[in-house]
């Protein structure tokens, strides 16, 4: 049930998640704007946080209501043309969305085995 809600959360936001991300690699985005971006997500996987995920309950609200409200300020906070741009972009990268996700999954187990070897290597040769 709770995994659901989260789910659904994600993808109702799917497209502005993907604007926001287009917005981040746009040039004439406000460097404000991209560092709200890169600290959301930073925070966001960060072990570190205000309250520790250890207390119950308490310990996902700051997760649960700091990056969201970091991510809707720079939506609002883009330059008309920079949101624009960023709208057509994520609009034309929503379809494609599985098989970026697929490639990246991949890309991500390539570079996990390639890591593990170099540390086998490094450790038993």
């Amino acid at each position: 049930m709770v995994f659901y809600r989260i789910w659904s959360f994600i993808s109702s936001r799917r497209r502005d998640l993907l604007m926001l991300f287009t917005a981040l690699f746009n040039r004439e985005t406000p460097r404000a704007i991209r560092t709200m971006i890169i600290a959301a997500f930073l925070y966001l996987i960060s072990p570190v946080d205000f309250l520790p995920d250890i207390i119950p309950g308490l310990g996902l609200v700051d997760d649960a209501l700091l990056v969201p409200g970091l991510l809707y300020m720079a939506t609002q906070l883009l330059p008309p043309q920079v949101r624009a741009a960023s709208e057509k972009r994520a609009d034309y990268l929503v379809p494609k969305l599985p098989y970026i996700l697929a490639v990246g999954g991949i890309l991500l187990i390539a570079w996990t085995l390639f890591v593990l070897t170099a540390i086998y290597n490094f450790i038993f040769n």
